[in-house]
């Protein structure tokens, strides 16, 4: 997971984007890949796809793995931390950090979708 994080913080996607934005995009994508790590593949190897692309002032990124169901991310729920079970703040941290979140399963994949926006484009 290191690897592909160290691929998106140089690429040419995130590269515009000051420090601050950049950290907080990788920070998001760093969770992310950890819940579906964690719960869809559940520990095991799995693919995983993830794209990035900037557009306009936004980050979009798309993630999809082929693991069980993924949890939900409680979209539209408040998040609150001390109801969170222990290590369960990457899902606040998601839906606090990112907006348009689209969540669903679809022909044995999990597909999530959300968007960062970003406001010191290079």
């Amino acid at each position: 997971m290191r690897a592909a994080l160290q691929r998106f913080e140089q690429g040419s996607v995130l590269g515009p984007l000051g420090a601050d934005h950049r950290d907080c995009v990788l920070l998001v994508l760093a969770e992310v890949l950890n819940n579906v790590a964690e719960h869809a593949y559940a520990g095991d190897a799995g693919p995983v796809a993830v794209a990035l692309r900037l557009r306009g002032r936004s980050i979009e990124a798309r993630v999809v793995d082929r693991g069980g169901v993924a949890p939900a991310l409680g979209i539209g729920r408040a998040c609150d931390p001390l109801a969170l079970p222990e290590g369960g703040f990457g899902t606040g941290l998601i839906r606090t950090l990112a907006s348009g979140i689209c969540q669903e399963s679809r022909m044995g994949c999990n597909i999530l979708q959300f968007r960062m926006d970003v406001d010191n484009v290079a």
